[in-house]
C-alpha cells in the first residue's frame, strides 16, 4: 500500500486544467528529484487521488483531496507587492527632484551670502544720538522682516574708493576714500514709500567726533569748514590704499545725525565697481540727454535725445561734473543727474519677470550683494527686508535735495536750514517728504477742499491715456 505520509516541506496547488493533459516530464526529471519535488509537478495515483506539489521556499504541508475544478484564469500573475512599485518609483523621482532643487537653492543661497560684506558700527557711533523715528502712518508686519514695523532711515553712500578693481574705473585721486555720493533714503513703516534725500558732498560741515579702530578719537575731529564727504574719508584711514568701509561710514553717519538731528537706522556703501556690475546686471540704462555731453576728464561723449549707457558709462555719467553739456559742473546739477539714473535702474528692474528673467535677476541680486558692504543683517534678514518692499513700484519713490546755497567761493554750499527743517522733521515723524506737518496746520475750508461738480452738459474728455514711457531727460541750467 501506497505511503501518503508527506514531507512538511511539500504543498498542494490545484492543477490549471485536466491533470491528464500534463506533459510527460522529462527523463531524469521527475516529481521527486534529487530528494525534492520538482515545482509545479503532479503525481498521477491510479489509486489515490491526483497531488500537486509546488515548493514555497519555507515549511507548508501536503493538502490531500479532489483537485477543485477552476476558472482560467488569462491575467499574468504579478510579484508579490508589484502593485506598489510604480509609486514607489514616482516617489523617488519626485524626492530625488526636491533633492536636487532644494541642493541648488541652497548652493544659491550659500553663494549669495558668501559675498555679503558685514560690517556692524554700533560700537563707533558713540551713546549720545538722536530718538529712533517715530511712525506716523500704520505698521506693518510682514514674515521675515527684521524691521517690521518700524520706519528706517538708511544713509546710502557712494564712494570713489579705488581699492581692487575700482582702480581700473578712475585713476584720478588714487588714495584714501571719499563718499561721492550720499542720500538718506527713508522707508515708511508701512513699506508704501520711500523718500530719498540727497547731501551734496561739497555740503560744509564741522567734523564729528569720530573715532578709529583703536577707539582714538581722529585729529580732524571737530575742525569747522570740512566737506561733508571728508567724513568719509577720515573715517576710513585717511589717504590709504586700504580704507576701512565701516568706519568711513560711521563718521558719515555721525556728520548727518549731528546736522539733521535725523537717527540713521542702517548703512549700505557702494563702490564703483559695483555699481558698473548693477548696471550691465540689468543689461544698461536708458538716458534722455536734453544737450549732447563731451567731456574729455569723465570719458563721455553721447549725443542728444536717447543713449543706451552701460556700466562704465553710467559710472561716468554719475560723476561727470565738467565738459560740454554738464552745465556749470556744480553738484547739484550732478545730483540731477544722478537721480535720473537711479530711475533708470529702478525702471528696468521693476519691468524683469521673477520668473522667465530669473537667470538675470539673481545675476542682479549677486551684482548688489557683491557691491554692497552693510549693517543691515545677513542675507536672511535682507531678503525679509525686500520682501516687504516687494509692492513698492517707481511711482513711490521720490528723490530730493536738501536745501543748500553758495558759500561764495565757486564750489562749496551750506544747507539752509530753516529750509532744511521741514525735510529733517518729515523723516523723524515718518511722513512724506514735502508734506504738511498735521499738527502745525489749521484744517483746510470747505472751499478748499470740496471739488467742483461736474457740468454734465459739457463733453467729457475721451483721450486715451499715453501708457507708452520714454527714458527720464537729463536737462542742463544751460543752453547747449
Amino acid at each position: 500500500m501506497p505511503d501518503d505520509r508527506i514531507p512538511p516541506w511539500m504543498s498542494y496547488v490545484p492543477s490549471q486544467g485536466d491533470e491528464d493533459s500534463a506533459p510527460p516530464a522529462a527523463p531524469g526529471s521527475g516529481p521527486i528529484a534529487d530528494g525534492r519535488p520538482n515545482e509545479s509537478s503532479v503525481i498521477a495515483d491510479p489509486v489515490g487521488p491526483a497531488i500537486s506539489f509546488a515548493q514555497t521556499g519555507r515549511a507548508s504541508r501536503a493538502i490531500i483531496g479532489e483537485v477543485p475544478e477552476e476558472r482560467p484564469n488569462t491575467r499574468p500573475r504579478r510579484a508579490r507587492g508589484g502593485s506598489h512599485r510604480g509609486l514607489k518609483i514616482t516617489l523617488i523621482i519626485v524626492l530625488a527632484v526636491i533633492l536636487v532643487i532644494g541642493g541648488a537653492l541652497a548652493w544659491l543661497w550659500i553663494s549669495l551670502g558668501s559675498k555679503l560684506n558685514q560690517r556692524h558700527i554700533d560700537e563707533f557711533l558713540g551713546s549720545s544720538r538722536p530718538p529712533t523715528v517715530s511712525s506716523a502712518a500704520t505698521a506693518t508686519k510682514y514674515p521675515g522682516d527684521p524691521f517690521a514695523g518700524q520706519a528706517l532711515n538708511i544713509l546710502v553712500l557712494g564712494t570713489d574708493s579705488r581699492d581692487g578693481a575700482n582702480a581700473g574705473i578712475s585713476a584720478d585721486h588714487p588714495g584714501g576714500a571719499r563718499s561721492d555720493t550720499q542720500f538718506i533714503a527713508h522707508v515708511s513703516a508701512d513699506r508704501t514709500r520711500v523718500d530719498a534725500v540727497s547731501i551734496p558732498r561739497d555740503t560744509w560741515i564741522t567734523m564729528p567726533d569720530c573715532v578709529g579702530s583703536d577707539g582714538e578719537e581722529i585729529p580732524q575731529a571737530g575742525w569747522g569748514h570740512q566737506k561733508f564727504n571728508s567724513a568719509f574719508f577720515y573715517g576710513a584711514g585717511g589717504d590709504t590704499d586700504t580704507p576701512d568701509i565701516g568706519l568711513g561710514a560711521a563718521c558719515a553717519i555721525r556728520a548727518v545725525e549731528a546736522m539733521s538731528n535725523v537717527r540713521i537706522n542702517a548703512y549700505m556703501v557702494v563702490d564703483f565697481m559695483g555699481f558698473v556690475n548693477v548696471v550691465n546686471a540689468v543689461d544698461g540704462v536708458d538716458v534722455n540727454l536734453r544737450c549732447p555731453i563731451y567731456s574729455p576728464n569723465a570719458g563721455l561723449d553721447l549725443p542728444a535725445g536717447i543713449n543706451h549707457l552701460d556700466g562704465v558709462q553710467a559710472v561716468a555719467m554719475a560723476r561727470a561734473r565738467t565738459g560740454d553739456g554738464l552745465g556749470g559742473g556744480s553738484d547739484l546739477e550732478r545730483i540731477n543727474r544722478q537721480h535720473v539714473l537711479f530711475d533708470s535702474i529702478l525702471a528696468k528692474v521693476y519691468a524683469l519677470n521673477y520668473v522667465t528673467n530669473f537667470p538675470q535677476l539673481y545675476n542682479l541680486v549677486s551684482s548688489v550683494v557683491s557691491a554692497v558692504t552693510t549693517d543691515l543683517g545677513d542675507l536672511t534678514k535682507i531678503a525679509g527686508f525686500a520682501y516687504s518692499l516687494r509692492n513698492l513700484s517707481m511711482a513711490d519713490v521720490a528723490f530730493t535735495t536738501v536745501p543748500i546755497a553758495d558759500v561764495g567761493d565757486g564750489s562749496n554750499v551750506y544747507v539752509l536750514e530753516s529750509e532744511a527743517e521741514p525735510i529733517w522733521d518729515a523723516l523723524n515723524t515718518d511722513r512724506p517728504v514735502g508734506s504738511a506737518d498735521p499738527s502745525a496746520s489749521d484744517s483746510a475750508s470747505p472751499s478748499e477742499t470740496e471739488s467742483t461738480p461736474t457740468d454734465p452738459t459739457q463733453p467729457t474728455d475721451t483721450t486715451p491715456t499715453d501708457t507708452t514711457t520714454e527714458p527720464p531727460l537729463i536737462q542742463s541750467e544751460y543752453d547747449c
